[in-house]
Formats: structure tokens, C-alpha cells, sequence
């Protein structure tokens, strides 16, 4: 913290002055202030979850859902906006969690305000409006508050913004209340790669000389490359940031922001809902134990909140079920009261609810949500409980580590003992403390607690190497793919600088359906870039059949591998003679890149390629028509699928941890939060399904934004908005009356479920026969294969495959045994041919 010196002037009363500013109005006045006075709009907090960008575990600043703007490669919503964002913060570069609880200003999630500029307004106009807002709306006094601006930095290799200073000049702010300092202050970062800029600060200046941090104005001009340099950007943007709970605290006069409107409800409901605890005093001590549970369960509350009302799942984000269980404990032995955090989000709700509606739409969700977590955690520490004793039985010692709570404490601990008075030795070996980290998931600092209290030393050079070792090994795909980006980079900064700024992607939607058929035509675009496995422009190219090329069109009917739908395949015709087998196809900075193989008939005499900015070079795009057909059929199943389990379990959570469609089928991977998954609850919503379909409805298609899919948790965004109206549509057939007669409806059934009997038992029996053929080939004298097809989980299926198999004349001696499972029950089936019970 900051002090300048003290002064004898009285501080001003500002709760007298300002203590009708509430939270909504301090936020509802910044949001007025410039969209009626300034000509902003208003652009509505994004979910918490970040949308399409794995370099941040969650939306932590205003910018983020803007990154694609500022980095070029999206256009704005507009030139001009303001809102104000949800922000979480718990990992990455910006992460407040450790410190939360002990001092006034800390949170995990927090709301920022800010006002934007999209390549319109820069330093002058953000830095008058600022100005004009805090002196007049905010009525604060000039004499109490300080400039900070970037000094210059060597090592990124900026100068000193004198402009900035010079803009602070003409607006009045006096040399002794305008500071220049250094990158650390003055140069704001989103994450260690990203859209950055030198910044300059309003801070509130105490009557003790202490300084508070209002306002950051972000001059975003530069991008942080992968390779740690900085770089500028082709536009300028402004990005301001005002947290609102600290200007609340100071617009209403308090200590801390735990003593604004925001905190005091939590606070006091915190206390109605514990058992024996004094109320909340508001201390700072180090000896504080009490305020500081108060303060950190109060954040925390906000922050869980938030992040289950945007559908982030515990299941999917590990920082939510850590600071999860870090609640419960401190509702338990603190507060005396398991169930607290249930009473806390309501408290929230009622808060933010007006604000963030979301809060209250998802509250039935996120207290099946929270019930389900705390079970888990009582379970936990019951188990643990078992464990300990005979853990401190057999090691004394033990016991002073008794607050940790990790599954694999007890066995991690034991090995780490059992191994070590092997080994004789006083320093833990890397690949001790490496397993402790990666098998039984022991945190680093719980390893160096291990090390100090059986006084040896840890061989942290070791572990770091291994740990960079499995890092890597892990990280492959997504480096190759970040190397993959690199290398395009020049690519598509030649394209932009030819005015080429994106592929037109929108008619990979365009279709026709004509006599109950559905046709792909043809379209006719341009060549516009033609690259090598080594990311090389080429102009002109004799090209190869055996290496793989890659190609950009200036517009395309190709879908890219996204959400887990595989990418189309088809050809690029460039000519009588050439054309490309298209294998791959995927997306850089909203180019599409066409990855395939040339076929090339040289009959003709050679043939030759070259790329056309500029020159119009026309090729002919034609996907896969059968394979596409058969993606748009299982992606649209995997909606009606997730909108049918949606309908049938209304008591229940439904989290989408992952999904793949391809051209042989769908999967649909869930984690359920309340009511469980049973045999019958599939049955049922197959049979909603196959209404659906039946139902022949068309399908209607649209490109939406981001916030209709609604959030996700860590793996993506769950498709819900999708979901939601696959749901309507079920409900809208399951309410239409029933025009055919009883004989016809059941007919109908007789003849839909022996074809689906039919298709099974064929299934079925294919999948055995290939599993015995298998165990053939391997030399193996039986069978043991665990089954896919949803036909063999009846018994009569299972029996019709065993005596469908051995009829093939290469199996008949071969026993076989079957394994499937259903509703958590394992079931068994075997053959033994006679041949084989004779030997």
C-alpha cells in the first residue's frame, strides 16, 4: 500500500454525504452516466466461464469477453460500451484466493465496471470522462485523489507515456498529485499471453496518506506473445476497470468492503444461521480467526454463487470444488452449521438477483448442486476419520497434520514412510515427491509440511524436472496446436494486409431439401493461399500427391472440427486436372484452413497450382454430402437426447462433460446432480427421442452469440440454449392430441420396435462375431468381450448373439463370455460350444 504524507486537513464525512449511494445505485449511475451522456451502449456481463479461451480458468477482468475485438479478429458490437462484468479470480496471473478474508478489499469474485472504446475515443476522452464522472455523479473532491500513469519500462522496451501525463495536466491534476511508475503498476495484463497496455490509475488518498485504487484506465495498443515479447496491435482500444464493492466502500463511507451493502446482508445472515457464534465485528488482528471465517465464507458465498448460476460445475472445474469443500468446512467447525452455504446463496440471490437474473432461474439447479457436493464432503471426512486412527497409531507424528483433507492422505503418507526408512536418506527423492504430487494428489505445500515435520529436505530440482516432463507429455496436442497457430501467424497477416480479413464460413449452413432429400450443392470461391506442412506461402506449385497441403479459400461451405463434431470431408476442385481430397479442416483467427492431399491427372502435360490474392483464382468446394448428412443427424440427436433427459429428470442437474458426433454415431458424456441416472429413465428417453424423429418437425438452423448457448463448465460451453429448445419442441409434440386410431398407434409401435429389435439383434451379433474373430486372430482359446450394444444389455439379446456366433464355421469351438452392464448392475453371459466342453 502506497502512503503519501499526512495531513492536518479533516478527512470528509463521506457516509453523511453519500449514504443513500446503495450498490445499485453506484452501478446503475456509472452504466447512465455513459451510455446517456457519452453515447455508449450497454453490453450485459458475459458468464464467468470463458468463452472459446483456454489461457484463463475464468472470466477475471471487463476485457475478456472482448479479446477477439482486440486482437483483430472479431468485429465489434459496437464503437462505444459500457457494463458491468462478472469476475472471478483463483488462478492464472490474477489470483486473490490466499489472501481473501484477511484484509477489506480481497475476493474471489468481485464486479467491475468499465467503459469501452473500439478503435474510437483514446486517452484524452477516457481520461475527461473519468475525470468528469468521480467529480461530478461520484462527487468527490480533486484534492483527494492521485494519478498514476506508465513511467516507461526497458525490459519490454516502452518509453514513458507523456501523453497521458500531459492529458492529466490539462485537466487540472497538480505534479503533486500525478506519479509516474514503472510495468509492474502501469501496465496491465489480462494473462501471460494477450491484449495489453500501458494503464494509468485514480487512487483515493486517506487521511493517513494510504491510497486506494478507483479506477484503471487500459490503453490496450500491444498483444504479450507466447514468446514473452509485446507487440502492437493495428488498433488502439481503451478498456477501463472500477471495482464496485471498493468504490462502494468508499461512496459510503466504510472501512472495508465487507461493510458496504454488498457483504453486511451475508454477514448477518451468516450469523442467524450458526450456532453459538458471536456476530461479525469487523476486526483485523492477526488473532481474528472468527472475522476472517466471516469474511472468507461471505466471498466465497458470492463466488460459488455466481459461478453455479453460470453452470459451472464442480464436476468440471477443480478451483469450484476446492473452494466448495474450503466452505464446508468452515460452515461445520466454525459455524456449526453443514448447510449454511444453501442459506447463503438465497441470500445472494436476493442481492444480485435483480442484477444477474440467472442467479434466481438456477437456484433450484445449484442447491442440488450444493446438497450433492456436501455429501460427498461428509463422506470424505468420515472415511478419513476411519483411516486416521490407525494412521496415527502407526505414526505419532501424524497428528499435527490432522486439518489436511485429501482422499490418498493416509496411503500417500504410508508409502512415503515405508519408502523412505528403506532408503535411509534425508532428502525426499524427486520421484517421491513427484508420485505424492501426481498419484495421491498431494499439494506442494503439504509436501514441504511432510518434509519439515520428519526433518529431511526435498529434492525440488527433481521433481520440477519430472513434473516439467509430465507437463509436456500431456500438453502435446495443445502445443502442437499453439505451434500450429505460430506458424500460420505470417500467413494471415499477409492475407489481412491484402485485405482479406476472414474466411466467410456462414455457407457451411446452406442446404436444400427437395423430395424428402437433403442436397449439399457446390460453391464457387477463391483461392486465396496455399501453404506446406512447414507453414511456408507458396505462390506457385507443381504439387505433390504424397505431402499434405494446406488451403485458404476466401469463403467456404466446410465445417470445422468444433464441439466435438468432426470436420467435413470433400474435394477442392481447382481445375480439369487437380484438385485436393480434403482430410482436415479447422480455424486460425476466423481463417479456414483446408488440410488434404492433391490428386493430379497429368495426361494434359503438367499441372500447375498458384494461389490468388488478388487474381481470383476459382475453385469449386464440395463436401462429403453422405457424411455431412450423417453429422447433422447425430448432432441433432445429441440435442433431442439432452433436451429428453432434461424432461424426464426435472429434480435433477444435468452437467455435459464432453460430446462427440461423428458420422457412426453420438455420445453424450453427463455428470447428474440429484436424481440418478436409471435403466428406465433411458429407455424413456430413447422412446422421447424417437418420437421426435418420428415426428418428422424441420430443423431449423441459426448462428446465436455466445451467451444463448448459456455457460459450461472447464471442458466448453454446455450447448443448454440448444437443449432448452429441443425441450419445447418435445413438450410441443407430447401436448398435441393424437389424431391416428388406437390400431394404427399400435401397429405403428409393433412395426418401429421389431425393426428396432431386428437392427439390434444384427448389431448385436456382428459386435460378438468380431470379438471372437479377434480372440481368434490373437491365438487365444476363448472369448471375453464387455458389450456396446444397448440390444445385448436384455438377456434375450445377450442369448441370441451367443448362439448367433459360433455359427460361423472359424468360431465353433471357441467359448465365449459376455459382460455388460446396466443401471450400476455387472451381467454375465457364456457359451461353450460342445466341442470345446469335450476337451
Amino acid at each position: 500500500m502506497y502512503r503519501l504524507p499526512i495531513t492536518n486537513k479533516t478527512p470528509h464525512a463521506f457516509y453523511k454525504i453519500h449514504r443513500t449511494l446503495t450498490s445499485n445505485s453506484i452501478r446503475n449511475s456509472f452504466i447512465e452516466y455513459f451510455c446517456k451522456n457519452h453515447g455508449h451502449k450497454f453490453i450485459k456481463s458475459s458468464s464467468v466461464v470463458p468463452l472459446c479461451d483456454p489461457t484463463v480458468p475464468f472470466v477475471n477482468a471487463g476485457m475478456n469477453q472482448f479479446k477477439g475485438v482486440f486482437l483483430g479478429v472479431v468485429e465489434p458490437p459496437c464503437a462505444r460500451a459500457v457494463n458491468s462484468q462478472k469476475c472471478v479470480r483463483v488462478g492464472g496471473k490474477h489470483n486473490d484466493l490466499e489472501v481473501v478474508g484477511m484484509d477489506g478489499h480481497h475476493h474471489t469474485f468481485f464486479e467491475m465496471l468499465g467503459n469501452w472504446s473500439f478503435g474510437d475515443y483514446y486517452k484524452k476522452e477516457a481520461c475527461q470522462m473519468a475525470w468528469d464522472l468521480l467529480l461530478g455523479p461520484f462527487r468527490l473532491k480533486p484534492e483527494d485523489l492521485l494519478v498514476t500513469y506508465f513511467g516507461g519500462d526497458v525490459v519490454i522496451g516502452l518509453q514513458e507515456d507523456r501523453e497521458c501525463r500531459d492529458i492529466w495536466r490539462s485537466l487540472g491534476v497538480p505534479a503533486s498529485r500525478l506519479q509516474a511508475r514503472g510495468a509492474s503498476d502501469n501496465f496491465w495484463e489480462m494473462g501471460a499471453t494477450g491484449p495489453c497496455g500501458a494503464c494509468t490509475e485514480l487512487h483515493y488518498v486517506g487521511a493517513d496518506g494510504s491510497l486506494t485504487e478507483i479506477w484503471n484506465l487500459v490503453f490496450i495498443d500491444c498483444n504479450r506473445e507466447g514468446d514473452g515479447s509485446v507487440k502492437r496491435l493495428r488498433r488502439q482500444h481503451v478498456d477501463t476497470g472500477m471495482g464496485l464493492e471498493r468504490v462502494a466502500a468508499l461512496l459510503q463511507g466504510v472501512h472495508s468492503n465487507y461493510d458496504t451493502d454488498l457483504f453486511r446482508p451475508l454477514m448477518d445472515a451468516i450469523h442467524r444461521n450458526s450456532k453459538g457464534v458471536g456476530a461479525y465485528s469487523g476486526s483485523y488482528e492477526p488473532d481474528a480467526a472468527l472475522d476472517q471465517a466471516y469474511r472468507r465464507l461471505a466471498d466465497h458465498a458470492r463466488m460459488l454463487s455466481v459461478c453455479l448460476a453460470d453452470d459451472v460445475f464442480p464436476v468440471a472445474s477443480l478451483n469450484l470444488k476446492q473452494i466448495m469443500r474450503k466452505s464446508f468446512k468452515i460452515c461445520t467447525d466454525v459455524f456449526q452449521n453443514p448447510q449454511l452455504l444453501n442459506r447463503l446463496y438465497a441470500e445472494v440471490a436476493s442481492s444480485l438477483g435483480d442484477t444477474y437474473p440467472e442467479l434466481i432461474a438456477k437456484q433450484n439447479d445449484a442447491n442440488l448442486i450444493i446438497d450433492h457436493e456436501r455429501e460427498s464432503y461428509a463422506k470424505l471426512r468420515a472415511d478419513l476419520r476411519k483411516k486416521w486412527k490407525g494412521l496415527v497409531q502407526k505414526y505419532p507424528e501424524v497428528e499435527t497434520l490432522a486439518d489436511i483433507e485429501l482422499a490418498g492422505f493416509p496411503l500417500g503418507y504410508t508409502e512415503f514412510k515405508e519408502t523412505m526408512s528403506k532408503m535411509k536418506c534425508a532428502t525426499i527423492p524427486g520421484e517421491i515427491v513427484f508420485k505424492l504430487y501426481d498419484t495421491h494428489g498431494f499439494p506442494e505445500d503439504v509436501i514441504q509440511r511432510i518434509a519439515t515435520l520428519n526433518n529431511v529436505d526435498i529434492d525440488k530440482r527433481g521433481f520440477w524436472n519430472l513434473l516439467a516432463r509430465h507437463k509436456s507429455k500431456h500438453k502435446t496436442a495443445f502445443k502442437e496446436r499453439a505451434q500450429k497457430e505460430l506458424a500460420f501467424d505470417n500467413i494471415i497477416d499477409r492475407l489481412l494486409k491484402s485485405n482479406i480479413t476472414r474466411t466467410d464460413d456462414a455457407y457451411k449452413y446452406h442446404y436444400l431439401y427437395e423430395n424428402n432429400e437433403v442436397l449439399f450443392q457446390p460453391l464457387q470461391c477463391n483461392l486465396v493461399a496455399i501453404v506446406n506442412e512447414d507453414g511456408e506461402w507458396i505462390d506457385f506449385l507443381d504439387p505433390c500427391e504424397t505431402a499434405p497441403y494446406y488451403l485458404v479459400t476466401d469463403r467456404t461451405n466446410f465445417f470445422c472440427e468444433e464441439g466435438g463434431q468432426e470436420a467435413d470431408t470433400g474435394l477442392l476442385t481447382i481445375s480439369d486436372h487437380v484438385y485436393m481430397k480434403v482430410e482436415k479442416v479447422f480455424k486460425v483467427r476466423d481463417f479456414v484452413f483446408h488440410k488434404g492431399h492433391f490428386v493430379v491427372n497429368r495426361s494434359g502435360g503438367r499441372c500447375y497450382v498458384r494461389c490468388g490474392v488478388g487474381a481470383g483464382v476459382g475453385v469449386r468446394a464440395e463436401v462429403c454430402g453422405a457424411r455431412r448428412l450423417r453429422l447433422m443427424q447425430h448432432h441433432t440427436a445429441t440435442h433431442l437426447l439432452h433436451a429428453a433427459l432434461r424432461r424426464l429428470l426435472p429434480r435433477t442437474a444435468l452437467c455435459q462433460t464432453g460430446a462427440a458426433v461423428t458420422p457412426a454415431g453420438l455420445a453424450l458424456t453427463l455428470a447428474l446432480y440429484g436424481d440418478k441416472l436409471t435403466h428406465q429413465v433411458l429407455l424413456d428417453a430413447e422412446e422421447l427421442v424417437r418420437a421426435a424423429i418420428r415426428s418428422d418437425a424441420p430443423v431449423c438452423t441459426r448462428v446465436v452469440d455466445g451467451a444463448w448457448w448459456g455457460g459450461g463448465g472447464g471442458g466448453g460451453a454446455a450447448p443448454l440454449g440448444r437443449a432448452a429448445a429441443c425441450l419445447q419442441t418435445l413438450r410441443r409434440l407430447e401436448a398435441q392430441p393424437d389424431t391416428d386410431t388406437d390400431a394404427d398407434t399400435d401397429a405403428d409401435t409393433d412395426g418401429v420396435l421389431h425393426n428396432v429389435c431386428t437392427a439390434g439383434r444384427r448389431l448385436a451379433e456382428a459386435e460378438v462375431a468380431e470379438a471372437v474373430c479377434e480372440a481368434r486372430r490373437a491365438g487365444r482359446r476363448f472369448a471375453v468381450h464387455f458389450v456396446r450394444s444397448s440390444y445385448l444389455l436384455s438377456g434375450e439379446g445377450t442369448a441370441a448373439a451367443l448362439a448367433a456366433a459360433p455359427a460361423a464355421p472359424a468360431l465353433s469351438a471357441l467359448p465365449v463370455l459376455l459382460l455388460a452392464c446396466s443401471a450400476g448392475v455387472l451381467r454375465a453371459s457364456a457359451s461353450v460350444p460342445q466341442v470345446a466342453r469335450r476337451r
